[in-house]
């Protein structure tokens, strides 16, 4: 037996060290947005701009309607265009968080901050710019 290089069993691994130079860290199930989850605020968003849009020509049509007073119709361009950017920005938001996972739970986010601020922006260019 002495030539010969004793047998090594199957079973047995070998004894070398083994170095893992790599971090890798896998995100939890729980924070893992899925696309479902950006759907709701971005579509009510989107919708709620459109109904203040459609609350902005009711208004400008009830005040044509007025025989008293010359109707205050200026803030009416400014107010819908803004609600034009902000469905817009919803559906951007919407695109974004469908596209890239990382950013799902910025793209809810900020439609759900779109609802608040179209509520804002009718209020503030109804009282800025039509003197109300």
């Amino acid at each position: 037996m002495r030539g010969k290089t004793p047998r090594r069993s199957l079973r047995t691994a070998p004894a070398v060290a083994t170095v893992h130079t790599d971090y890798v860290e896998a995100p939890p199930a729980a924070r893992i947005w899925r696309p479902w989850t950006i759907w709701l605020p971005c579509v009510l968003a989107f919708f709620w701009s459109g109904f203040l849009i459609f609350l902005d020509v009711v208004f400008t049509l009830a005040s044509l309607l007025n025989d008293n007073a010359e109707p205050q119709t200026g803030w009416v361009y400014p107010a819908v265009i803004g609600q034009c950017v902000l469905a817009g920005a919803s559906v951007v938001a919407l695109l974004v968080g469908l596209r890239s996972p990382s950013r799902r739970r910025a793209a809810a986010i900020t439609a759900w901050m779109i609802i608040p601020v179209a509520l804002g922006w009718l209020v503030l260019t109804g009282r800025l710019l039509g003197g109300s």
